[in-house]
């Protein structure tokens, strides 16, 4: 088996959920394959990952004209199967090229104003994706959703059914503890929010909680387009083993989402002992655990009640919890999907 990885969206300084994904398909690839039989598409003309075929086009994800000339450019390649780990994939169907699609969510279809507020703009931008993402799952042979509550949204959006396999949790990395040294964290506790500050990620509510409140520990934000203030420290984007060492020291996690499809913050933090505060959103109400304390989305009582639990209560190992989402368990369900689907 000839497989093809489309890597367009690693990005090793952003370090993104998908980017992170897609490293983890690369490596199960290779182990079921060996690396001479996969290739690797990508936008970095710097990319390199063992002995795989390494392919750098221009064609971009999302940009409707690369959109449409990427099939002819995969039928360019020698390979079996495709595997594209995001909603932008062949805009024609290829009947010599099994193609696997990976949906992580339907953001642009279920966040208010996620495009921009004016409504004609919004309104070509969501029928501009809509092409795309259809076009890609009507061309593609198996869909694969992350979360039961992104499987839902696909069905309930546009029909499509598809399997569920949740991404998977290890901690593989070391942990880069100067980042603590550097903003005075070591001897002082914390909570922590990691990710962008776009809309539906909600992190004003908890900026406004936090902010001048000396009765509670700081609030670190790592990730871009944060700003430090009274209570509240941005350390910017961090490394992988950086991001490691805030969960391993943080009193607690905070995820205060309007969306997602996914939440692997959550799985990260459980994995090295660090309770999580997340809202109740689907995506996260899939996770059952006794170190996840839910507040209903913008209710300040509520989330403070959070706040008090995570400072009092003992966190419980959970290991059958957490071996659902260890690599292990996913490398299986996904050699599985190979061979029910595919092979």
């Amino acid at each position: 088996m000839r497989v093809c990885v489309d890597g367009r969206l690693i990005d090793k300084f952003q370090n993104t959920g998908i980017s992170r994904y897609t490293e983890f398909l690369v490596e199960f690839y290779i182990n079921a394959y060996g690396d001479k039989n996969i290739t690797i598409v990508t936008n970095d003309i710097n990319y390199k990952k063992n002995n795989c075929v390494i392919v750098f086009t221009k064609l971009k994800p999302y940009n409707i004209f690369h959109f449409l000339r990427f099939s002819d450019f995969i039928r360019s390649l020698k390979i079996d199967l495709l595997h594209v780990p995001f909603y932008s994939a062949l805009s024609n169907k290829n009947e010599n090229i099994k193609v696997i699609v990976t949906v992580h969510d339907l953001m642009y279809r279920l966040v208010d104003d996620f495009f921009v507020k004016n409504k004609i703009i919004s309104f070509l931008k969501l029928y501009y994706f809509d092409f795309i993402v259809k076009k890609s799952l009507d061309n593609s042979d198996l869909i694969i959703s992350v979360s039961q509550s992104t499987k839902n949204d696909l069905l309930a959006e546009f029909g499509f059914n598809s399997i569920h396999i949740p991404e998977d949790s290890n901690i593989e990395s070391y942990f880069d503890f100067s980042i603590l040294e550097k903003f005075n964290l070591l001897k002082k506790g914390f909570f922590l929010y990691c990710g962008n500050n776009r809309p539906h990620k909600n992190i004003d509510f908890v900026r406004e909680l936090f902010k001048d409140n000396l009765d509670l520990p700081p609030l670190v934000l790592a990730g871009n387009g944060h700003q430090s203030a009274s209570n509240i420290i941005a350390v910017g984007i961090v490394s992988e083993e950086e991001l490691y060492a805030l969960y391993k020291y943080a009193i607690a996690f905070v995820f205060p989402s309007k969306y997602e499809g996914f939440g692997l913050p959550v799985l990260e933090s459980l994995r090295l002992g660090t309770f999580v505060i997340a809202s109740k959103i689907p995506a996260f109400l899939e996770f059952d655990s006794k170190n996840i304390f839910y507040f209903e989305l913008n209710n300040k009582d509520e989330f403070l009640m959070a706040i008090d639990k995570s400072k009092t209560q003992s966190f419980i190992k959970e290991e059958s919890f957490l071996d659902y989402y260890d690599k292990r368990r996913i490398y299986k369900l996904n050699d599985q999907m190979l061979k029910d689907y595919i092979e």
